[in-house]
């Protein structure tokens, strides 16, 4: 049976992939290379770049697609993540049923960690669902910015007992605040009265 790798190849750093991501590294015979375009060659080349530093028998193949573009001029965020979603799942459904042979195992490589933000774990999940081409997958963590600028400054992520709250960008720019623990303190103590 085909077999997919989701391999976390950490944030950019070389250094940062781990030792299962290189053992699984080393079991992919097609790599998937979804180019972004010009401002962002550079991360294809930093792909390639980690196959060629880690794998040790090169008789692998690397399979570069055009990444579908999201539109950004749709009034709702979600709705657009969605429909790009649905573009997406598309393009890799045709590489893992045209590009992997039925012994074959593929991989796709995912900045950071595959279940912190990325798409892909989520779009393999709707192939799956669809039930057009059968395989197994593989989620390979990886480290992600959040933990490497934590441990750059020599801090820890939360307080004890208290919970870390991992947002995005986006949404600091929209204007949603950080919840603070005292917050959540009040509404946790309020939460019980009621009951």
């Amino acid at each position: 049976m085909r077999k997919v790798f989701i391999i976390g190849i950490g944030s950019g750093n070389p250094d940062y992939v781990t030792v299962q991501a290189i053992n699984a590294l080393n079991e992919v015979d097609v790599f998937f290379m979804m180019d972004k375009g010009c401002e962002k060659e550079d991360l294809v080349r930093l792909r390639k770049e980690i196959c060629e530093r880690y794998i040790k028998d090169k008789s692998y193949r690397t399979v570069d697609v055009r990444d579908p573009e999201r539109d950004r001029t749709v009034s709702s965020y979600e709705a657009g993540v969605r429909a790009w979603h649905e573009q997406r799942a598309a393009v890799y459904e045709r590489l893992i049923r045209q590009e992997l042979g039925e012994e074959e195992c593929g991989a796709f490589l995912v900045w950071g960690d595959p279940c912190l933000y990325d798409s892909t774990l989520r779009i393999i999940h709707q192939i799956i669902a669809r039930g057009t081409v059968a395989f197994e997958f593989e989620v390979i963590p990886g480290i992600s910015s959040v933990q490497a600028l934590a441990a750059r400054h020599g801090i820890t992520l939360n307080r004890i007992g208290e919970p870390i709250h991992i947002t995005t960008g986006r949404r600091i720019s929209e204007g949603h605040q950080r919840c603070h623990s005292d917050a959540r303190r009040r509404m946790f103590l309020q939460a019980r009265q009621r009951s």
